[in-house]
C-alpha cells in the first residue's frame, strides 16, 4: 500500500477527500468501475486515516493506482 504525507501531494493525480466526498466510501470499494478509472492516479485522504486506508488497500488489490495521504 502506497502512503505519503498530505503536504507532499503536488496535484499530480485526482485528490479525493473521503470526509467531504458525496460518494460513500463503501461504494468506491464495492463498485469502483462506476466511479474510478484504472488509467488515472488517485490520492485518498480522510481526517483519521481509517476510511482512506480501507479504500486504498481494497483498490490496490483490484489493480487501481491509489495512494493514501496521511
Amino acid at each position: 500500500m502506497k502512503r505519503m504525507k498530505k503536504v507532499d501531494y503536488k496535484g499530480n493525480g485526482i485528490y479525493i477527500d473521503l470526509d467531504i466526498e458525496y460518494i460513500p466510501y463503501q461504494k468506491l470499494i464495492y463498485e469502483p468501475k462506476k466511479y474510478l478509472s484504472k488509467s488515472h492516479k488517485y490520492y485518498f485522504y480522510c481526517k483519521h486515516g481509517i476510511k482512506s486506508k480501507e479504500v486504498v488497500m481494497s483498490l490496490t488489490e483490484q489493480g487501481y493506482d491509489v495512494t493514501q495521504l496521511i
